[in-house]
C-alpha cells in the first residue's frame, strides 16, 4: 500500500467545532494574547493597531473585562476548541443610540476559518443584541471582496453610509454594515 492509498483509508478527523461562550473578566491575559494574534494576522481588518494594542497596560486589559462583565453594556464572545481561544467578538450598546448595537474586534483564526466559527460568533452577538431590545446591529468592515464581507452578507447585513478611512492617514476605506433586527417605534 502506497502513502496516497494510506492516506484514503484513514478515517477522517471529526471537523473542529469551537464552542461560543463569554469571556470571563480572569481570562484578560488570554483575550490579550487572543486580540494581539487577531491584529498580527489581519492588520488591514482592524481600526486599531498592533503598537497600539501592545502598548495597553496590562490593568487597561483587565479593566475593559471587569467593566464588560458587570456593565450590562457590553458582551466579548470568543470561540474556544480545547482550550485554545480561535475567534473572538465584542459587542456593545451605542452610548448614544440604545437601540443600536456595535460589533468590533471580530476576528476567526485561520485554522478554523471556514467552518463556521465566524458565523457562530455573529450570531451569538446579534442573539445578544436581540436580547437587549437593540434595533440595529452594526460593524465597520474593510472594503473589498473578503471573506469578512461575504459572512455578513449572507448574515443579512448590508452597506450602510459612505465608506470611510480604517484609520487617520490609512488609505484603506472601511464600509458600515448593518442589520436590522426590528422596525423601530414612532
Amino acid at each position: 500500500m502506497n502513502d496516497t492509498t494510506a492516506a484514503r483509508n484513514m478515517p477522517a478527523l471529526p471537523p473542529i467545532r469551537p464552542q461560543i461562550r463569554p469571556l470571563k473578566p480572569a481570562e484578560w491575559r488570554p483575550y490579550r494574547e487572543l486580540r494581539l494574534r487577531a491584529l498580527a494576522d489581519s492588520p488591514d481588518a482592524f481600526g486599531s493597531t498592533l503598537a497600539a494594542e501592545q502598548a495597553r497596560p496590562d490593568e487597561a486589559w483587565r479593566e475593559r473585562l471587569e467593566a464588560a462583565a458587570t456593565s450590562g453594556q457590553d458582551l466579548a464572545l470568543v470561540a474556544e476548541h480545547q482550550g485554545a481561544l480561535l475567534g473572538l467578538v465584542w459587542a456593545k450598546r451605542d452610548a448614544a443610540d440604545t437601540g443600536v448595537v456595535n460589533l468590533f474586534q471580530m476576528w476567526v483564526a485561520p485554522e478554523v476559518r471556514g467552518l463556521g466559527t465566524g458565523r457562530g460568533l455573529l450570531r451569538g452577538a446579534v442573539e445578544w443584541a436581540r436580547g437587549l431590545g437593540a434595533n440595529v446591529v452594526q460593524l465597520g468592515v474593510t472594503c473589498g471582496p473578503t471573506s469578512a464581507v461575504r459572512l455578513y452578507t449572507r448574515e443579512g447585513f448590508k452597506p450602510y453610509g459612505p465608506a470611510e478611512p480604517l484609520r487617520p492617514g490609512s488609505p484603506l476605506l472601511a464600509q458600515c454594515m448593518r442589520q436590522v433586527l426590528a422596525s423601530r417605534q414612532p
